[in-house]
């Protein structure tokens, strides 16, 4: 049986299951759905066509689902073990880009996904990280506190951004981003050890990005080209050479 406070507010609409815990002070709106072994602390808003999976953890003051333009009709749809902190709030996208929560993230506390975001799994995005409207944000990456990515880009997996990076058009994955605007600084050699890259590919991952920026605000297409041409490429620096020709092919 559910664990509800009686100082919660349930629409009799919303459909949780039978384990979930809910806070005093929270508000559960009608067309919500929350999978097993949820918790919702207290004073958690969730609203608009939400689905959550299950195992999530939503810390107090998080807010989830909310939405200017569409109210209830906005749409998000949340994986399982994510944990969101405190006052994190998740905009609803619409029908045709809804906002993706993939799993076992963790969003720190402050931070925002804009409507339409799509993000992957095993991130970790610390305070105050502000992910815009309909960006990608790939799977293990790594952001510091008050990163900002824009709207409508691809930010890399296995990808870093230092404190108060901004990112502003796509990056590649695996690279360490800073500034802003940003500048791809080195291989996110500390992810890709924590992630259990063996040591030659952390190698190879290094001496490409090194190679095309040379911690550079612009990549070098020369440097590309090159690169393309040789054979017995490592797999991740070919992952790496594809996803950079074809940002270049679709104008980026």
């Amino acid at each position: 049986m559910a664990n509800i406070s009686d100082k919660a507010i349930i629409d009799p609409g919303a459909r949780i299951s039978e384990d979930v815990s809910i806070g005093p002070f929270c508000y559960i709106g009608p067309n919500v759905k929350i999978g097993p072994g949820c918790k919702i602390d207290n004073n958690v808003t969730i609203v608009g066509n939400t689905t959550i999976g299950e195992y999530n953890r939503l810390f107090p003051m998080a807010i989830v689902g909310t939405s200017f333009t569409t109210g209830e009709n906005g749409i998000c749809v949340m994986g399982n073990a994510n944990t969101i902190r405190e006052h994190v709030t998740i905009y609803a996208g619409v029908e045709d880009n809804p906002t993706v929560i993939g799993r076992n993230n963790l969003v720190m506390i402050a931070s925002q996904v804009g409507a339409g975001a799509n993000l992957g799994d095993h991130g970790i995005f610390a305070n105050n990280t502000s992910i815009g409207p309909g960006s990608h944000i790939e799977d293990y990456v790594r952001t510091s506190a008050f990163s900002f990515i824009d709207g409508e880009i691809t930010l890399g997996a296995y990808s870093f951004t230092a404190g108060y990076t901004h990112v502003n058009r796509n990056a590649p994955p695996f690279a360490m981003l800073q500034g802003a605007p940003y500048r791809v600084r080195g291989a996110n050699t500390h992810n890709l050890k924590a992630c259990g890259f063996g040591e030659d590919d952390i190698k190879e991952i290094k001496l490409a990005i090194h190679e095309l920026y040379n911690g550079k605000h612009q990549l070098n297409v020369a440097a590309l080209t090159k690169m393309q041409k040789r054979k017995h490429l490592n797999q991740y620096v070919r992952a790496l050479l594809e996803s950079l020709s074809a940002e270049i092919e679709n104008g980026n």
